[in-house]
């Protein structure tokens, strides 16, 4: 009888002790899984955000129609090339003074830049890193300040 007891005793702690292993594995493979699908932090640096923003006013003040009156939605981020080089965008959408509507706008940092109208792409595959709403009021004083 104690013989019994002892082997029963002795299965459930093997049991117990596998089971603690296997959860043990599993929740290290997770932790892992996890570490390397969570990209680390990216960061924009200053002077590519202000040229980014200084480009899309300056854009906008030379070519009008459509005369932005305000903007929304502003965000950088970037696009990785084939080589690993990035690609920094700023997207948003302005509310047209002629039309009285929201409309989507890209900026690209290019060798210069390259400014679209309307949706693109660029910014649906773009990782955005700053989506600070800081971003459009800061746009919209740069316009001002360009204007006045």
């Amino acid at each position: 009888m104690v013989r019994q007891i002892f082997k029963k005793t002795l299965k459930t702690f093997a049991f117990l002790f596998l089971m603690s292993a296997i959860t043990s594995c599993n929740s290290n493979h997770k932790t892992e899984v996890n570490s390397t699908v969570t990209p680390d932090k990216e960061i924009i640096p200053d002077s590519i955000v202000q040229f980014l923003m200084t480009s899309a006013s300056t854009d906008f003040l030379n070519h009008k129609p459509p005369t932005p009156m305000d903007f929304r939605n502003v965000k950088i981020g970037f696009l990785i090339a084939s080589n690993d080089e990035k690609t920094f965008v700023l997207c948003g959408e302005f509310l047209s003074q002629e039309e009285n509507e929201w409309i989507a706008f890209t900026t690209i940092k290019t060798l210069g830049y390259e400014q679209y109208i309307g949706k693109t792409q660029y910014c649906q595959d773009a990782t955005m890193v700053l989506t600070d709403e800081n971003l459009a009021v800061e746009l919209k004083n740069k316009m001002n300040e360009k204007n006045n």
